[in-house]
């Protein structure tokens, strides 16, 4: 990610919360990385017209992974 704004990121403490989570609800810790990254890119009200096509985009490609 090319900011840390979320925290738990890069906080050791977080990542395992962020491993236990993904592992719980089925998505690789890179993917949600990769949401998050799409969400603080589109943050700006200008670009957000395409975060669910961004969100679409990565879900797909994550499930078609794990095919």
């Amino acid at each position: 990610m090319p900011r840390d704004v979320v925290v738990l990121f890069s906080q050791e403490d977080g990542k395992r919360l962020i491993r236990k989570h993904c592992r719980r609800i089925g998505i690789e810790v890179a993917d949600l990385r990769r949401l998050v990254e799409e969400v603080v890119d589109k943050s700006s009200m200008q670009r957000r017209a395409g975060l669910w096509q961004a969100f679409d985009e990565v879900l797909d490609n994550s499930t078609a992974t794990e095919k």
